[in-house]
């Protein structure tokens, strides 16, 4: 009697899973054809978490189980950083059967470790595709960031599919059905924010490091850490790029931007104490920063070898308790009178307000837009841009201390003339006009990093109009995908290869703008070096073989003569050897320079040479250096020496060299360098050097 009363109960929970399955079979979740590129699966899916990461796909799609997968709400499902295994379920019809349509199924998320897809064939068996970030780039279906698989062949009847997600990241579901043409769009168009951004940091950073060596302040250096390995941490962490380029790099891709997020903080509590000068003004709470301090350190390489969630969790938990510490700690030292607190308030407050905006975006709570998609770029780039205004207004609080000083000094030293005898009262003066040529030196510091600004504007503006021409090429690119049959695909072959030209040209000007800064280095640099006696004939000679080998190897594209005329037995000569040598090559490149720009005049019977002469003249020693180049022009001979002034072409020089080697020749070595000049006929510069110079700074 118990088996006959339970085998009703068994036929209608039997008719039951049936009459569900068909339902699912009848109406599929997405339905493709050709009224577009795209379908966002999002609405359509069925999850299903398995906390045991036990269930295997024939646990799953079986009937008894249909009624544990929850359909999603929004169009990217967001679980967080989870443990469990999410199953995927979703079905669809694809009515558009043509040949050249290629479509694929994409999860649009690049660090998830594993992703395993199960189409179901008409028999009930599955076709089982394998993918996720621990797959290396040769063994994917489709060689590509995020993780793609081809549609099986175009089936009457809806197809079931299920997914498999686990990953140690955050478990994030963005399903599309695509053509290969717009995830190649997709794909690209999701960059170009990213190359923006990063062109933004790398400004920040060329910019406040020749501030840093400028200024020796410790905040700029602080600051320039900080977005260097920030600003690596979120893109690397947002952007998906590290996948872009390192493929196979999946286990340490996850890793290393916790790392780099664990030196952000660090650097980014370094440069708040030396920026709010917390130790002065707040010397309690800056106790608690020097503890943060220390446990950022700490965490640094921990995050290399403890699991990926337990990093995490140190990490999230340090960002919580830096982010409420640097807000209250600005607003005290702003209440306290120090007004760059406020750039910093502000900059802060914008990092922090993407960061909580960013979980709501994931829930759903806020509207999908591009805004939303990138909050985190654009919170850390605001606050970036606001901590360099910052230390621009820290320059303008120097220069009216400067000036206050000054103020007080001149006053001072009007009251000391009144008591002192005149004698006494000039000498002072004397060593006061000294000290106010050092402060104006400080005050012109302006000038020189609007000039640095100035330079460094035009390679990045190539970098940015450079990325976005990437765009247009790939819309380009994905035009002759819709146009062009399959068996016909030439074109693509040109395009790709202009985006190979155009990839060069980006590094070609950032190596342009990489020039700039080290020539500013070496302008700014401070190197006393060792002052001793030297053969200035055998220093000469050194220094002509390496123009030599850069002639014979092709580097000017020409064959020049150097002819010497150097005096025998010229006494030794006090110099610095290293920063003559540095003056003596840069004078004999800009000769070469200037024969090959006549050279390529094609003028008849023209042979590029150059001469180098020594002679003794009482108790100085002369160095010539003539070539019967192009000369220099006549309107800007007086601006030859002015920092920043040039009469190359863009890319050829920055115009420091001269200036360089006259502050070397008449600073360091107590001579002068002097030239004359004819135009297309050619310039002679004269070095003189006393045999004793005396020893300067």
């Amino acid at each position: 009697m118990v088996k006959c009363a339970r085998r009703p109960k068994a036929i209608a929970l039997f008719l039951f899973f049936i009459s569900v399955s068909a339902s699912f079979a009848a109406q599929p979740d997405v339905v493709v054809d050709d009224t577009q590129d795209s379908w966002h699966i999002g609405r359509g899916l069925f999850v299903l978490e398995d906390g045991s990461q036990a269930l295997k796909i024939e646990d799953v799609s079986r009937a008894e189980f249909a009624h544990r997968f929850i359909r999603s709400s929004v169009d990217s499902p967001v679980y967080g950083f989870s443990h469990s295994v999410y199953w995927v379920r979703f079905s669809y019809l694809q009515k558009d059967r043509a040949a050249e349509r290629r479509w694929l199924l994409a999860v649009m998320n690049a660090p998830l470790e594993h992703v395993d897809v199960y189409f179901q064939r008409p028999d009930g068996s599955f076709d089982v595709r394998r993918g996720g970030s621990r797959v290396p780039w040769a063994r994917r279906e489709v060689a590509h960031r995020f993780h793609a698989f081809h549609l099986p062949e175009a089936n009457p009847e809806p197809v079931t599919v299920y997914i498999r997600v686990q990953t140690s990241t955050l478990m994030s579901l963005p399903l599309e059905i695509l053509t290969g043409g717009e995830l190649m769009r997709a794909a690209a168009s999701h960059l170009v924010p990213w190359w923006i951004y990063a062109g933004v940091l790398a400004s920040m950073v060329l910019f406040n490091t020749v501030l840093y060596v400028f200024l020796k302040d410790r905040a700029y250096l602080y600051y320039v850490l900080y977005v260097i390995f920030f600003g690596h941490f979120i893109l690397l962490r947002f952007s998906g790029l590290g996948y872009e380029y390192f493929p196979d790099g999946g286990p340490w891709l996850v890793r290393i931007p916790q790392a780099l997020a664990h030196l952000g903080g660090l650097f980014v509590v370094l440069f708040a104490r030396s920026f709010l000068h917390t130790s002065r003004t707040v010397p309690r709470l800056d106790r608690l920063l020097l503890l943060l301090v220390a446990v950022c350190g700490i965490a640094t390489p921990l995050a290399a070898f403890v699991p990926i969630r337990v990093s995490l969790v140190i990490g999230n938990t340090l960002a919580l308790v830096s982010g409420l510490l640097l807000l209250v700690i600005p607003v005290v030292v702003w209440r306290r009178g120090f007004q760059p607190a406020r750039f910093f308030l502000a900059g802060w407050s914008s990092l922090c307000m993407a960061v909580v905006l960013v979980p709501l975006s994931n829930l759903g709570w806020l509207p999908t837009s591009f805004v939303t998609r990138h909050l985190v770029m654009m919170g850390s780039a605001m606050e970036m841009i606001l901590f360099a205004l910052a230390l621009a207004n820290r320059i303008n609080e120097a220069k009216r201390e400067s000036e206050a000083a000054r103020r007080q000094a001149l006053e001072g030293e009007i009251h000391r003339l009144r008591n002192i005898e005149l004698r006494q009262a000039n000498e002072e003066i004397l060593r006061k006009q000294e000290q106010l040529v050092q402060v104006e030196k400080i005050a012109s510091m302006g000038q020189l990093a609007a000039g640095v600004a100035h330079e460094i504007k035009n390679p990045l503006n190539f970098v940015n109009n450079f990325s976005l021409s990437l765009m247009e090429m790939t819309e380009e690119l994905l035009q002759e995908v819709r146009s062009l049959p399959t068996d016909k695909q030439a074109g693509l072959v040109m395009l790709a290869s202009d985006c190979r030209q155009t990839a060069r040209k980006i590094a070609e000007h950032g190596q342009r703008a990489d020039g700039i800064v080290r020539s500013l280095l070496d302008h700014a640099a401070v190197r006393p070096g060792a002052r001793s006696m030297a053969d200035l004939n055998r220093l000469i000679e050194d220094h002509i073989g390496l123009v030599l080998r850069d002639t014979k190897g092709q580097r000017f594209g020409f064959h020049v003569s150097i002819e010497r005329a150097l005096e025998p037995g010229l006494p030794l000569v006090e110099v610095i050897p290293q920063e003559l040598g540095r003056v003596l090559l840069n004078l004999l490149n800009n000769a070469v320079h200037a024969v090959g720009e006549q050279h390529k005049k094609g003028l008849n019977g023209y042979v590029p040479a150059v001469r180098v002469s020594t002679l003794r003249q009482d108790g100085r020693v002369e160095i010539r250096i003539q070539d019967n180049g192009t000369g220099i022009p006549a309107a800007v001979r007086e601006r030859i020496f002015e920092p920043f002034f040039t009469t190359k072409r863009p890319g050829e020089g920055i115009g420091l060299g001269l200036s360089l080697s006259h502050g070397i020749i008449t600073k360091r070595h107590a001579g002068t360098l002097e030239f004359d000049s004819t135009e297309n006929d050619g310039t002679t510069f004269v070095i003189t050097l006393p045999f004793n110079p005396p020893v300067r700074p």
